[in-house]
């Protein structure tokens, strides 16, 4: 039996006696995990692995809990180390880094209740956990796990429109990709990722930037429920008027509070739309920033505009390149008339689907390459952004010469019309408002060939990071908030948030998970008390 909670209260099936939800608390201080496997059809007494479980004096967790799996799901569910499978599936990470932890399994559920066991059996080995559902973060450790069991939410790719359409009820393993080819034949689509093999799961829940965010806002604002499953295994389901502090805490707060098994996305109408990449030499860069900054500070008189513009080096040359969309199949938006005006030797823009637009930037991101993200918000200024750019070409000058580095520091503007839109429905945790946009965010993103040049690469990254944030506090500029998905493993993101913010997401999460399940046992990306790796290079 699926255990479910309703909107109001719940039954715990424990030992006989009904354990009612209540505000304050959500897992019983009685609650028994062999029960609640129970309550999930699982016999623990039936798993050999698991026989005597509590008299051995020095069992392998992970053994256990992977053989237990292997017991309840079978051999192609679960894949131990070693057997065939295990190398294809580690091989398929975005990064080399990730690509490079070995778990001592990999399951992939089909359905919550596969999750729910898969929680429990974790907390009664005390083996930990990872969960994957794209796999495209950077740094080792995000959606991967060395020794542990590894959760790959492949097998999770429904998605089911609600009988008005207005809503998307999306699984955790879609990609991109798959969600707007199947909505596009609705003339519907949802907001989400601009990367078409990006996963649904991580980028929602720790933000979302998305083609259609001056008009709707983030992908985390724009989900009408989560269905979760938490700590004690309950599938439960998390909206502004059912356990509503869940919710607000799943708009941006990542994985700490367990493990979304569907995402219920508000739909929008969407057809072609127009987009694409304009590329340009040294001698434009001043227009090009000028047209960014204008675009930005300019969002609300034209919210169907999205940009996003890079700098990059390749070959001893320097780039920019000004990814330019717009919500409708239109070619002349005058709102991007001044971008469209600057000299460029490339330009892939013109009439195309949402899809077809998601592959163009997966293109300039291929996998089997070692990778670092980085991000850092400040407030949108003009010189400030030419400030940026010169202390990114600046550094990279020293790690030119690694082998297939392709550097690129990305910028972005929150604008007002993605702040405003932040509020709705409860709000989010990330801490940001109106009162301090529009801001300008940056991702320093880098690929490269060998480990050898790891520790060179990152302190370059953290130079710019350091020297960038230092210029901005003198100029009254600076901003905490730092973007969950183009962290490093070096930044501390939830404290980002503010103490306020903080706190409060600290309380949501021992409220639905006391024991610290996705704390301890679930140890990697951003967790609720700092970055990932303290010792920044």
């Amino acid at each position: 039996m699926l255990r479910v909670a309703s909107f109001v209260s719940f039954f715990l099936l424990g030992v006989g006696v009904p354990h009612v939800w209540a505000q304050s608390t959500f897992e019983p201080t009685d609650f028994n995990v062999t029960e609640a496997l129970l309550d999930n059809g699982v016999n623990v007494s039936a798993i050999p692995a698991l026989e005597g479980l509590v008299t051995r004096s020095s069992p392998s967790a992970c053994s256990i809990a992977c053989s237990s799996l292997k017991f309840l799901f079978g051999s192609s569910n679960v894949i131990i180390q070693g057997a065939s499978g295990y190398d294809s599936f580690t091989d398929s990470y975005w990064s080399v880094q990730q690509a490079s932890v070995d778990p001592y399994c990999i399951f992939k559920p089909s359905k919550a209740l596969d999750v729910s066991t898969l929680v429990l059996i974790s907390r009664l080995t005390q083996c930990p956990f990872a969960v994957r559902s794209g796999g495209h973060a950077a740094f080792a450790g995000s959606s991967s796990i060395q020794g542990g069991i590894t959760v790959a939410l492949e097998k999770m790719k429904g998605l089911t429109l609600s009988s008005d359409k207005k809503v998307a009820a999306i699984r955790p393993g879609n990609l991109w990709y798959d969600v707007y080819t199947q909505l596009e034949s609705q003339n519907l689509a949802v907001i989400g990722g601009r990367v078409s093999a990006i996963g649904v799961g991580g980028l929602t829940l720790g933000g979302g930037i998305s083609f259609f965010s001056n008009i709707y806002g983030w992908a985390c604002d724009n989900v009408a429920s989560f269905e979760v499953v938490s700590a004690s295994g309950l599938v439960i389901t998390a909206s502004p008027t059912s356990f509503s502090d869940l919710y607000w805490a799943l708009r941006g707060g990542g994985n700490n509070f367990g493990i979304v098994t569907k995402f219920n996305l508000q739909t929008i109408s969407q057809g072609q739309m127009w987009g694409g990449g304009r590329l340009h030499l040294e001698t434009e860069f001043p227009a090009v920033i000028d047209a960014f900054h204008n675009l930005g500070i300019n969002a609300a008189q034209d919210p169907n505009a999205a940009q996003i513009l890079s700098f990059a080096y390749a070959q001893g040359t320097k780039f920019a390149s000004a990814d330019l969309q717009y919500a409708k199949p239109v070619a002349d938006a005058p709102i991007l008339a001044e971008y469209m005006a600057i000299p460029a030797i490339q330009d892939t823009t013109k009439v195309r689907s949402l899809a077809d637009l998601t592959v163009q930037f997966n293109a300039s991101n291929p996998n089997g390459l070692r990778e670092t993200y980085w991000a850092v918000t400040y407030k949108l200024d003009k010189d400030f952004t030419t400030f940026v750019k010169d202390v990114f070409f600046e550094e990279i000058a020293a790690i030119a010469d690694a082998a297939s580095l392709i550097p690129a520091a990305t910028l972005q503007v929150i604008t007002s019309p993605m702040l405003e839109n932040m509020a709705k429905k409860g709000g989010n945790p990330l801490g940001i408002t109106t009162a301090d946009g529009p801001l300008l965010i940056l991702n320093l993103n880098m690929m490269w060939a060998n480990a050898a040049d790891d520790t060179r690469i990152l302190k370059a990254n953290s130079n710019i990071v350091k020297r960038t944030v230092a210029e901005a506090e003198s100029r009254g500029l600076a901003v905490d908030y730092i973007y969950m998905n183009y962290a490093s493993q070096f930044q501390a993101v939830v404290p980002s948030y503010g103490a306020t913010n903080q706190a409060k997401l600290k309380s949501i999460a021992k409220k639905y998970d006391p024991t610290g399940v996705f704390q301890e046992l679930q140890p990697g990306y951003f967790k609720l008390d700092g970055a990932p790796n303290p010792n920044m290079p």
